[in-house]
């Protein structure tokens, strides 16, 4: 895929309106067939950047900040949930007047693309999910010195969960857009919480989006078996194991990169 363009402006910041009345703020860059990126907990829209230059090529490609970051409003409600997030992503199509998208979630952006394609199955018109799980009802045993990583510990500890060593030192500027999230603690509590209370193991069976599951074999915040669980379930489902590759494949494993976009141009063309 080509080389990150950190120089061209960012597309301009929309807002739609959540079913609660929660303004989402929410961007568009690109042309072609509607593709709706959805990134992890307690990571901005903005982390999506290489990916999203690189996609808006060929596609429209959606972004949104998650309720209480990046400028989104937190509501008044404090239950979030991966299932109550994925019905703000339907209400940002709704804003964007796309009927149906093809969804790509990365972490919890996967576990929110789950609910938004079992429980809206007409808006979405493929599915990819990169790092992700179907919540702790699937079995597979979580990395607990790796989640302590991701809560407290050293930077650049918390770094190599998501990217390799010399990937990060040639791209500083993708790694400080991915980790600079604008929310506050108790949001971030809630998000966290959302994530790992997640499970939506029993709705997988009802995705009817054609699925690519993409995974990185030595990803710690979210096992290879929980991906294989999710590839086995979601009917016609394909996985894709990327050697060596971390939680943050999506953006520094072209293996994983080059997936989706082929996954997405065959997808758009059929």
């Amino acid at each position: 895929m080509t080389a990150d363009h950190p120089d061209r402006p960012a597309p301009a910041a929309r807002t739609a309106r959540a079913d609660d009345g929660v303004d989402l703020l929410w961007q568009e860059q690109g042309r072609g067939a509607p593709v709706l990126l959805l990134q992890g907990q307690a990571t901005p829209a903005a982390g999506w950047d290489p990916v999203a230059r690189e996609l808006a090529a060929g596609f429209r490609v959606l972004r949104c900040e998650q309720r209480g970051t990046g400028g989104s409003a937190p509501g008044a409600d404090d239950r979030f949930s991966t299932r109550l997030l994925a019905q703000d992503v339907r209400a940002v199509l709704d804003a964007a007047g796309v009927e149906r998208a093809h969804v790509v979630g990365h972490s919890m952006g996967g576990k929110i693309a789950q609910w938004l394609a079992a429980d809206e199955p007409g808006r979405v018109a493929s599915l990819a999910l990169l790092a992700t799980s179907a919540g702790a009802g699937d079995g597979v045993p979580r990395d607990a010195a790796a989640h302590r990583l991701l809560l407290r510990g050293d930077p650049a500890e918390r770094r190599r969960l998501f990217f390799a060593d010399d990937w990060a030192a040639a791209h500083p500027d993708a790694v400080r857009a991915f980790f600079a999230l604008d929310a506050d603690r108790a949001t971030l509590r809630l998000l966290y919480r959302a994530s790992t209370t997640h499970d939506a193991l029993a709705a997988l069976p009802r995705i009817a989006a054609p699925t690519l599951v993409v995974h990185g074999t030595a990803d710690r915040l979210a096992a290879l078996a929980s991906a294989e669980r999710i590839a086995a379930e979601v009917p016609g489902a394909r996985l894709l194991a990327v050697p060596g590759a971390g939680h943050g494949l999506h953006l520094d494993s072209p293996v994983a990169r080059d997936a989706v976009r082929a996954f997405l141009q065959a997808r758009a063309a059929a």
